[in-house]
């Protein structure tokens, strides 16, 4: 009997995973061309900022 219990157990764990995987699949979405835009100039800016930093207390250069 026990065995049965532990074979639902274990099963009924992997269809719940896989059921909230499948969930936070289906639930995202797909940034709008506004969102991109707005992501890669965001990006970009962190990027020149970065590079722009000055590092000589860490041993780089500036």
């Amino acid at each position: 009997m026990i065995n049965y219990l532990w074979l639902f157990v274990v099963a009924l764990g992997k269809l719940l995973l896989g059921g909230a995987v499948f969930y936070a699949i289906m639930r995202q979405r797909r940034l709008t061309r506004r969102e991109r835009i707005d992501q890669d100039a965001a990006t970009r800016e962190l990027y020149e900022k970065d590079e722009t930093a000055d590092t000589s207390p860490y041993g780089g250069s500036r």
